[in-house]
């Protein structure tokens, strides 16, 4: 009986600690404001949660679960676009072309081509430039729909492009 006892007091006391949290906030805006000489400082932050109002003649204050430890996270806009990679003729019969727009981009390029049920057909491994055109032959291929994996490993760039081959 007292192993038992001392397996629940166990299991209660790791649940406690794995309760833990650090004292952030995750907040779409917010501002913290100070006045010395009135002894007053206020900080907020959109979008939480308000639990209690508090009213007085002159003063209304509506608390949350706001914590002390206030820091800002952005996420960069990213350089590389869309159009960085331009794939011709599509549908292709013979030889498609594969052109990188991307600034310095040179170095190794890995290409797949997966049929339209997701097996690989094709996996080569090329040396490109910017600008300069690079050639897969599919003339081996017969016609259908293929999906080509461009991997441009410097740079850790992907792109899947549908082609028809006819």
């Amino acid at each position: 009986m007292k192993k038992i006892y001392t397996l629940i007091l166990s299991l209660f006391t790791l649940t406690a600690w794995s309760q833990d949290v650090p004292m952030q906030v995750i907040a779409a805006g917010g501002g913290y404001f100070e006045n010395s000489s009135a002894g007053l400082s206020i900080s907020w932050t959109l979008g939480e949660v308000a639990y209690t109002t508090l009213t007085s003649a002159d003063f209304i204050l509506t608390q949350g679960f706001q914590q002390g430890n206030l820091f800002a996270t952005s996420v960069d806009k990213p350089e590389i676009t869309q159009n960085d990679i331009t794939i011709y003729p599509n549908p292709v019969r013979d030889y498609v072309k594969v052109k990188f727009e991307i600034p310095n981009a040179s170095g190794k390029a890995t290409f797949d081509l997966y049929d339209i049920t997701g097996r690989k057909v094709i996996s080569k491994v090329m040396n490109v430039e910017q600008s300069v055109p690079t050639e897969l032959n599919l003339s081996e291929m017969r016609s259908g729909i293929y999906l080509l994996k461009v991997t441009l490993e410097k740079d850790n760039l992907n792109r899947i492009v549908k082609l028809v081959k006819e």
